[in-house]
């Protein structure tokens, strides 16, 4: 068997997967944030239907909290949260014994890059592997983490650093979700990254290798997001499909290929994005909102949809609808034929899932973040955000309460409940925001539950495929001199795997470069150039009429000395991250220089955090010449600007006369500031040094004008108790304009520098 045949065959055996792997794991478990079978519903039967804190039915508490849910795998409880505090306040994913509560390991992340405020950290949930026994989070400052059973990373992706991500102070983060060999993480894409420039913001989603962490394939289906959003897209055969169906920040509902990314269909539901996350039983979708519905004067929506019809489900795809049912924040439950939906103001509704026929509502407190959990007999466990936690039975025509207990802190303080329970082997488990729980009978046992498959997937038709042609990987940055090899993998139109193509054939099969400083062999190995410059661009494959690329970018090699001058005016630095309609190279004074711009087309374009590479390891120093020029206007403003260094900002703060550092703002876990005076059109060198020495950060800063000599002393410096180990360089802006109309002001950068602090 040839090298290729061998490649195929393993390639098919991947993607012809019956159901996903979570549904092969060990009886009972719970690995997705809404269940093995991403609807809230477990197939056991209820055990505990009343308990007492420290008493009867509570099994173990244990003092780790937070916003989220756990998942369940082999014995062991997984979950995200906050830890620390002042300095060392930051993010940890934590994995406990399920038998005892004992903590097995845990590991602890910083936050940076965000505008999500302390509070907040820890909105999404881990998801587990049952496969491999691997965990992936995605943490408040946006890095995607394959961990190990025993807690080892495997690999990791920084998305604002890498992909351009973003997140805003509301916290709505994605949790990411398995399906076959695939990882999929989906993040708001408010920055044009290093690509072509014609993809503009949205909501794009990433689907990674679960083993490698390669990227396998990233598909944007909508339009302009129109807020951060937390809705975990689902899986599901339909109609013979294997389909990722989604809610997204621009107000749509989509289905798209799972293997592919191609787009089956959509339908715009509300005026603001979705957060709740989409059910799927059957061939039916359910989705819900709270917002301005697109038709009509009512806020929210319950709808059914039928996703297996294709296009625009707004005309053909509506099987019911109940408008005026706010549930914009609880995702939507079934089971057993039946569609638990709770509003924002806590009334839980039980609806029929055919014909969105009301069995029954049931007030819960006064408001819901987390979602139901419902059993196989139709026992529901649900908490609202004043703690209060429910046990409830549906009855059928009405809903009667078998437990509630209001959790509260020894000083009588609110107990937030913002997750979901889960239910595994007999036993439910929930956290609040200081704890978790383990609620269980000793005396009862459950015993293996049966999950049924996925229906089967179409079979390919005999000839006449109309191929779809993905190259792997999707998306990679290599420094100059590096290679990648491209597979070129080829679906039919039902999503199904077919083969490995290789490019035998010069006259049918073609690779070709576009935009990129480097080659590509007939095989599909790519070369980038040896020269040491910046450059991002695209490699294609062709086969007759059809044609796929995938994204590259190059990036120096230390120490990096870029003028801009090799650069055209009116673009943007290829391969940096963070750059959109906020900033455009420019010529200026005789040489060509970056500018943050002081209007764009957008009205709120004041903060520009861009990144000229991948994360580097501690222990460099960058350095920029920078001017800001004075806000046009009866009240004169500056900018802010400065550099980045390993998730620290040196920021000359134009109205305050400061310079500062500081490690996650806005509300900063370290920070430094010192008075300094400065003005409009005066040029700046400044020079940022990140150094780490027996586990601490010195983070210093100089500031000095540009035609002076340079000081011998540190203008701004800091101990950071707890490091910052890793990021990308890069420059910052902030425009304190509030419209179009009414901009800010423009920076300059020029003579951008990064190199190894012992250079």
């Amino acid at each position: 068997m040839t090298t290729r045949s061998i490649v195929t065959a393993r390639l098919i055996a991947m993607f012809t997967v019956a159901a996903p792997a979570s549904w092969h794991a060990s009886a009972n478990d719970w690995p997705y944030w809404r269940g093995p079978e991403q609807t809230g519903m477990s197939r056991e039967p209820s055990v505990v239907t009343s308990w007492s804190q420290d008493a009867t039915n509570q099994l173990w508490k244990v003092p780790i909290g937070g916003r989220s849910t756990p998942i369940l795998m082999d014995g062991r409880l997984y979950m995200i949260g906050p830890t620390g505090e002042g300095e060392c306040q930051r993010e940890r994913v934590v994995c406990l014994d399920a038998d005892t509560g004992a903590v097995i390991w845990e590991h602890r992340f910083n936050v940076f890059h965000t505008d999500i405020v302390a509070v907040r950290l820890g909105w999404t949930a881990v998801v587990g592997d049952p496969e491999t026994g691997n965990v992936y989070a995605h943490t408040t400052g946006g890095e995607m983490v394959c961990f190990n059973r025993d807690g080892k990373i495997l690999w990791k992706h920084s998305l604002t650093e890498e992909f351009a991500r973003s997140s805003g102070y509301g916290g709505r983060l994605h949790t990411p979700i398995i399906d076959e060999d695939r990882v999929i993480i989906s993040m708001i894409f408010i920055l044009t990254g290093w690509d072509t420039g014609k993809k503009k913001a949205g909501h794009r989603y990433l689907a990674f290798d679960k083993r490698t962490g390669e990227m396998v394939w990233w598909s944007q289906p909508g339009g302009k997001p129109l807020d951060t959003t937390y809705s975990v897209p689902a899986v599901a055969v339909i109609d013979g499909k294997r389909m990722l169906i989604a809610g997204n920040a621009d107000g749509s509902a989509y289905g798209m290929m799972a293997r592919t990314g191609e787009k089956v269909w959509s339908f715009k539901l509300s005026k603001r994005g979705l957060n709740t996350s989409i059910v799927v039983d059957g061939k039916y979708a359910y989705l819900s909102h709270s917002e301005e519905n697109i038709e009509g004067t009512e806020m929210g929506s319950v709808v059914c949809l039928d996703a297996s019809k294709t296009g625009d489900l707004a005309e053909t795809g509506v099987v019911w609808r109940r408008d005026g049912l706010a549930v914009g924040y609880a995702s939507p439950a079934i089971a057993n034929g039946r569609l638990y939906v709770a509003t924002n103001s806590a009334n839980l509704f039980c609806l029929d899932a055919m014909t969105g026929e009301e069995y029954w509502d049931y007030n819960l407190g006064t408001a819901m973040k987390g979602s139901p959990t419902v059993t196989a007999d139709g026992v529901i466990y649900v908490g609202d955000v004043q703690g209060r936690f429910h046990i409830l039975k549906d009855d059928g025509d009405s809903c009667r309460s078998l437990d509630a207990k209001h959790l509260t802190r020894a000083d009588g303080a609110i107990v937030e409940l913002n997750g979901s329970p889960i239910v595994s082997n007999g036993r439910v488990y929930f956290m609040t925001a200081y704890h978790t729980y383990c609620l269980g009978d000793l005396g009862k046992k459950v015993g293996p539950v049966a999950i049924p498959p996925m229906p089967p997937e179409t079979k390919s038709p005999e000839g006449g495929i109309v191929p779809v042609f993905r190259l792997v990987p999707a998306e990679v940055t290599l420094a100059p001199g590096e290679s990648v090899k491209f597979e070129t993998r080829m679906f039919d139109t039902l999503g199904r795997f077919q083969a490995v193509v290789g490019s035998d054939n010069a006259e049918t099969n073609a690779f070709a470069v576009k935009g990129l400083n480097g080659t590509v062999a007939k095989d599909g190995t790519f070369t980038a150039g040896s020269q040491n410059v910046f450059s991002s661009g695209t490699v294609t494959f062709k086969q007759a009429q059809k044609q796929t690329a995938a994204r590259i970018r190059i990036s120096p090699k230390l120490p990096i000395h870029e003028t801009f001058d090799g650069m055209k005016a009116g673009t943007r630095p290829p391969g940096w991250v963070g750059l959109d309609a906020k900033s455009v190279l420019v010529e200026k004074d005789g040489s060509v220089m970056l500018q943050k711009l002081a209007k764009s087309p957008s009205a709120k374009y004041m903060r520009m955090r861009s990144f000229s590479g991948p994360p580097l390891p501690a222990n460099y120093t960058v350095e920029a010449e920078i001017m800001g020029q004075a806000k046009v206007g009866r009240r004169p403003r500056l900018p802010d600007m400065g550099l980045i260094n390993c998730r620290y900002k040196l920021i000359l703060l134009g109205d305050k006369q400061l310079v500062r550092l500081v490690s996650y703002s806005p509300i900063p876990r370290i920070q430094k500031d010192v008075p300094f005076s400065w003005g409009p059109d005066v040029w700046f060198q400044t020079k940022l040094r990140v150094e780490i020495k027996d586990g601490k950060g010195l983070i210093r800063g100089k500031v000095w004008p540009k035609d002076q000599p340079e000081p011998a002393a540190w203008t701004v410096e800091m101990v950071d108790p707890c490091p910052n180990l890793e990021g990308s360089p890069g420059l910052y802006g902030y425009s304190a304009g509030t419209s179009a109309s009414k901009p800010g002001a423009s920076v300059f950068y020029d003579n951008y520098r990064v190199y190894l602090n012992d250079e």
